[in-house]
């Protein structure tokens, strides 16, 4: 075809195929915080232990929930200490993992012999789209999430190994191959699926049947080594759903399933568990031809593509096993689709590869069928792009407001978690335990939580003001089980940064109960101060008394100054007195 030689052709493809990740490294630059939550938490004991040179065999091994992260564990150890655990620096390992997983894609793709260049592409540029979609954006935007990734790129190099290089012995890509699924196993519980999943691809490497059958009774020792070092003191997590709620509850777990598999693409017209439903039936379908004609030409090339759908079919059903008694709506979770996506590569592979091998029944319409194919998805990902960067965008400002309450820590009391809008909500629930798991990082430098911040309650320049309820000497009577409702404006003079939260204390405590977010409209100080840095900054909350004192007190309210490290006080105080 000679558009393969022209230049422009060229160039466009290059285009088409760098868009996708640089979308991706965009919303990374974007929305990306540089704060631990979550389960990075558990890493902080972790990298203390390193630090003090204590750290031992077991604390690599030890379980996290339900896994061995052993390998990941290394990643985020070389990450961490070339960083100061700078977190956006994992999630940019996140991409270049995915990276090299679609390269091994592509690779295994190029491998069939006697393809059609158009189809290639086009079916190609379609698995980038997914291999970097957005609708992944809960693990593009964690780092923690590394371990997902690095089992994704480990079971595709496990698979290319085993039918791109063909210069090495049989015996050299078998144990190359290995090598990557025992590393696998040890990332995550789900990378035990890859031993399993590779079995049609071992099978079809080239040998005597002797061979094969040799060889497929070692890959089952080795899996079966592999299991039994995993199992090794597990100890099934307490607060996980019973295994066997499936039986109880079949109809809840199918659903289950088919909505974590419908939710690979994202938000279609359809719903996501009929989306499912059909993923799952081809798939089926397609296992069924591969058995009544595994000798065929088309199941030989078809055959990685089977072991990626087995390993997010696999997947799927451990996820399931574990997970359906939490409810059908956390299948809908952007975490698994990283995983489960995979599944929705392999089907159009190997659709790709039975449109070429059966091209003259399909006759001449092959290609609108197959740019029908592509055009539909690329609409879906720029349709689902929108609404993953509006989650992204609200998940940034949850995170920076998190960041910026983690900073001051050590003055936040234990009580705020029973307040609403707790800016510490969106690392971890309970604001004691974090204090505990901040004491390592600021041991090893990886985070600076200061001790000794000046409470200034005379500030010579206005930062702000309480306007509700106004300040009165009568006191406010709030029945202990009402609602306190508060609302000001609150700003950091001539500084470009402005205050994310509202500190609010009682008394003349030097710790807060309770925070309000800073994000509301106020022309009014903005033409006030002749500067539109202050155009949104009103806050207003409603506060639970619950851990105010019975008794007449005064509400304060105080925004942090970083580069001072001081808090300075908002101009008036609100007199209440808590009633039962």
């Amino acid at each position: 075809m000679w558009l393969k030689h022209n230049f422009l052709f060229r160039k466009y493809l290059l285009i088409a195929y760098l868009l996708p990740v640089t979308l991706l490294l965009w919303f990374i630059a974007s929305f990306s915080v540089n704060v631990p939550f979550g389960d990075d938490w558990a890493l902080a004991n972790f990298f203390d232990k390193v630090a003090s040179g204590s750290a031992n065999f077991t604390d690599f091994f030890a379980q996290h929930n339900e896994h061995r992260i052993f390998f990941p564990k290394i990643i985020f150890l070389i990450l961490a200490f070339s960083s100061k655990w700078d977190l956006r620096l994992e999630m940019y390992f996140s991409i270049f993992l995915a990276i090299v997983s679609f390269c091994a894609m592509y690779r295994i793709a190029a491998n069939s012999q006697n393809q059609d260049s158009t189809l290639f592409h086009l079916f190609n540029i379609v698995t980038c789209i997914l291999a970097f979609s957005l609708v992944q954006s809960e693990n593009w935007l964690w780092g923690f999430q590394i371990a997902w990734f690095f089992i994704n790129t480990c079971v595709t190099l496990a698979v290319f190994f085993l039918v791109v290089p063909k210069k090495l012995l049989p015996t050299q890509r078998l144990s190359l191959s290995a090598l990557c699924c025992f590393i696998a196993s040890f990332s995550s519980a789900h990378g035990l699926l890859s031993w399993i999943a590779l079995i049609p691809t071992v099978a079809s490497v080239e040998g005597s049947v002797r061979q094969r059958k040799f060889r497929l009774l070692l890959w089952l020792v080795l899996f079966c080594l592999s299991l039994f070092i995993y199992l090794i003191g597990y100890v099934k997590p307490s607060y996980h759903p019973d295994i066997f709620f499936f039986l109880k509850e079949p109809l809840i777990a199918v659903t289950y399933l088919l909505t974590l598999l419908g939710k690979s693409v994202g938000k279609v017209i359809i719903p996501s568990v009929l989306v499912g439903l059909i993923i799952a039936v081809n798939f089926v379908l397609f296992n069924i031809y591969y058995i009544k004609n595994y000798k065929s030409e088309l199941a030989h090339d078809a055959t990685p593509w089977l072991s990626l759908g087995w390993f997010a079919t696999l997947f799927a059903l451990m996820t399931t096993l574990g997970r359906a008694g939490f409810g059908i709506e956390q299948a809908k979770s952007s975490r698994y689709t990283s995983v489960s996506i995979l599944l929705v590569i392999s089907l159009l592979q190997i659709l790709r590869l039975l449109i070429y091998h059966k091209r003259k029944w399909i006759s001449k319409n092959i290609y609108k069928f197959s740019s029908g194919i592509f055009f539909v998805c690329f609409l879906t990902a720029i349709f689902n792009s929108s609404d993953e960067i509006a989650q992204a965008r609200q998940n940034w400002r949850q995170r920076t407001r998190g960041e910026a309450c983690l900073e001051v820590i050590r003055f936040i009391d234990k009580s705020i978690n029973q307040q609403p809008d707790n800016c510490l909500d969106a690392l971890f629930p309970d604001p004691d335990l974090l204090k505990q798991m901040a004491e390592p990082l600021q041991r090893i430098g990886f985070r600076d939580f200061p001790r000794n911040i000046t409470f200034t309650t005379e500030p010579v320049k206005n930062h702000g003001y309480i306007d509700t309820p106004p300040t009165t000497n009568k006191p406010l009577i709030v029945p202990k089980n009402g609602k306190l409702k508060l609302s000001g404006w609150a700003i950091l003079p001539e500084q470009r940064s402005q205050p994310k939260i509202v500190f609010l204390s009682y008394d003349s405590n030097q710790s807060f109960f309770a925070n309000a977010v800073v994000k509301l409209k106020r022309p009014d100080v903005a033409k006030s101060f002749n500067s539109d840095f202050y155009k949104k900054s009103g806050w207003e909350v409603n506060v639970s008394p619950n851990s105010i004192p019975l008794r007449e007190t005064l509400i304060k309210a105080w925004v942090y100054d970083p580069d001072h490290k001081q808090f300075m006080k908002l101009s008036g105080e609100v007199n209440i007195k808590v009633v039962e």
